[in-house]
This record gives structure tokens, C-alpha cells and sequence, in this order.
């Protein structure tokens, strides 16, 4: 069964990770095979969440990684948030049932009622200040659940044609962190790597004095 979900195509990681604001400890509440886990800039501390077992077999402990197969909302319901503002959740759960187009299952599917169920707790926790993103295909009941929160939506091709994905943020869009994600596509990702070497390599070649120059001028822009 292929894993119905996967954000390995080309654009999906790079629009979610590229999103991601700053923090101390991530959390990902559906892990799956780990493809945003894997791929993003390690946090201090990286919690990963499957309810799954079958999916952590290729997971290995490591330092500061914590893994483990529990139900994430039961789990983030009682779970205490040290440092609630630099803690940043990331959530993929199941697609919603009439989102979905491919007839492949989850084994772990989410009803109307559980998708609901997060949502509720997501929105505790953003009282808290946790930041929070989850990604799914649009939705009307994601729409108006998390009617305060902003959205990005981006195009990715899936086994079954090109489908739009859609992410829902309770934080400011200036948030953002993971700066070598940055870009709508992959030629726009190329060309802003590109234009970023270009002024790094030149503002390598200045004295010391110009490069001060150069920073104040940046930093009161």
C-alpha cells in the first residue's frame, strides 16, 4: 500500500518547512515515514508523534530526538509546554474523507469527529501561544474552525494528477525561519539561492569597515 499523505514530492517539504517560524522544540503529531522530520533544520529538542507502528520501524533513537507511537491528541491534550512560545507543532494528519481522491487508505484513518477532536485541542493550545501549522487539501470545516489563523496553499503533483495542498498557521507570516526553503517554486527557490550567493560572495570581499557599513545600512532598511 503506498503511503497515502506523503509530502516527498518536489514543492510539498519545501512550502511546509519553508513556513515553519522559529523554535526551540518541534513536535510532529503525524509522523508517517518522517519526510519533513527528516528533512528540515534539526530544533534542540524534536518530538515525533504515530499512533502507527508499522511507520517507526526505520526510526533509530538519537540525542534530543524523542519518538514515540502514541495518539497525538491524547498525547498534546496532557502534554506540559515548558517554553509554550518557542514550541512549534507541525501537523499532517489524515486528508479528510471527502477531500480525498485516491482510493488508498490510511491505517490509521481519522473520522469527521477526530478531525474535529484536534482542531478543538489545537485551538487550546493556541491559547497557550504554541505555534501551531497544519497542511491538508483545502477544507470548508478547516476554513471555519480556524477562521483566525492564515492560510498558504501551493500545487503539488500526486499519483493521481496535480492537487492543490493547503496550509493553516496561527502565526504572523514575518515568523517564518527556514530561509534556504524560500520561494514559490523551484525555479523562484533557484533563483533567490542563486541571487543569495551572489550578495554573500560580494559582501565577503569588503573590508571590515564596508561590511559594517553595509549591515547598518540592512538593519535600519
Amino acid at each position: 500500500m503506498s503511503y497515502l499523505g506523503s509530502k516527498a514530492s518536489s514543492g510539498a517539504y519545501q512550502a511546509i518547512i519553508a513556513n515553519m517560524p522559529a523554535h526551540n522544540t518541534y513536535i510532529e503529531a503525524y509522523l508517517g515515514t518522517g519526510v519533513i522530520f527528516n528533512r528540515k533544520p534539526p530544533a534542540l529538542h524534536s518530538v515525533g508523534l504515530e499512533l502507527d507502528p508499522a511507520t517507526l520501524a526505520d526510526f533509530k533513537p538519537e540525542r534530543n530526538i524523542d519518538i514515540y507511537n502514541v495518539d497525538s491528541v491524547a498525547f498534546l491534550d496532557t502534554f506540559t509546554f515548558d517554553d509554550p512560545e518557542t514550541t512549534f507543532i507541525y501537523a499532517d494528519p489524515p486528508y479528510l474523507e471527502e477531500t480525498r481522491t485516491s482510493n488508498n487508505r490510511y491505517r490509521k484513518d481519522y473520522t469527521r469527529g477526530d478531525h474535529l477532536q484536534m482542531l478543538a485541542l489545537y485551538q487550546r493550545l493556541t491559547q497557550q501561544g504554541v505555534h501551531i501549522m497544519i497542511s491538508g487539501y483545502p477544507s470548508k470545516l478547516y476554513d471555519e474552525t480556524l477562521s483566525g489563523w492564515r492560510t498558504h496553499t501551493f500545487r503539488v503533483m500526486t499519483r493521481g494528477g496535480v492537487r492543490t495542498e493547503k496550509l493553516w498557521m496561527n502565526y504572523e507570516a514575518d515568523s517564518k525561519h527556514w530561509a534556504a526553503y524560500a520561494g514559490k517554486n523551484f525555479t523562484d527557490r533557484q533563483r533567490i539561492k542563486r541571487k543569495a550567493a551572489r550578495w554573500a560572495k560580494n559582501f565577503a570581499a569588503m573590508d571590515a569597515s564596508e561590511q559594517m557599513a553595509v549591515l547598518s545600512a540592512i538593519m535600519n532598511a
